[in-house]
């Protein structure tokens, strides 16, 4: 709003290396890889209506969609994206 970057700074008592390195910021290999299966797997658990676990998940990234991901990773991601598979029993009266 008219102000100099290097005043607001100041008054805010920031560094200016500190503003340049958030403006020029840029997201790392590993974590565009993680949020593209974190896509992935939600589309996978949405699909299955929550049945899939995480180890049926990261079979079907890795056989049926050729992605390269272990049953660790699949498990860290969808704990972190609150994800758990439910049990679906049939019915007990035939």
């Amino acid at each position: 709003m008219g102000h100099r970057i290097t005043s607001v700074l100041s008054a805010l008592n920031i560094a200016r290396s500190t503003y340049y390195q958030w403006k020029n910021w840029h997201p790392s290999q590993q974590e565009t890889r993680r949020n593209a299966l974190k896509t992935a797997i939600k589309a996978v658990y949405n699909t299955n209506r929550g049945i899939y676990g995480y180890r049926r998940i990261a079979a079907f990234l890795r056989f049926i969609l050729n992605t390269e991901v272990g049953d660790r990773l699949v498990w860290e991601l969808m704990n972190e994206m609150s994800l758990k598979s439910r049990m679906v029993f049939g019915r007990l009266n035939p």
